[in-house]
């Protein structure tokens, strides 16, 4: 496997005191894919979209908020899945395990906030 998903900046650097940033998620792949995020910290950082379908060579603009707090070692870990074209449900996708138990991919993201 080679980079299927990349994140455009590819880290995260918000302030302690909370803001946002923004990538843009991008498909490199001959297949339609479908992600889902998953954060270390909830309790600090949310995104505006957890689940989602990105199409050939396209992009998703990937929001990321987080609110004023300690800072720490915190990271988004982007899983993603090829699917087919008749999927329309990305949160569907991960409900079921694949039979390997294993997802296609995924890209991490870390969040640095500096005070």
């Amino acid at each position: 496997m080679g980079v299927e998903l990349s994140l455009d900046p590819p880290v995260c650097p918000i302030q302690a005191m909370g803001g946002k940033s923004t990538h843009k998620m991008i498909n490199h792949t001959d297949k339609i894919i479908a992600f889902k995020i998953k954060s270390s910290n909830n309790s600090n950082y949310s995104v505006n979209q957890i689940f989602g379908i990105i199409k050939v060579s396209e992009t998703f603009t990937l929001v990321i908020t987080r609110k004023p707090g300690k800072p720490q070692a915190d990271k988004l870990v982007i899983q993603y899945v090829a699917i087919g074209e008749d999927v329309t449900d990305a949160k569907a996708v991960f409900a079921t395990p694949n039979p390997t138990g294993v997802f296609d991919g995924e890209t991490i993201i870390k969040l640095s906030a500096a005070e």
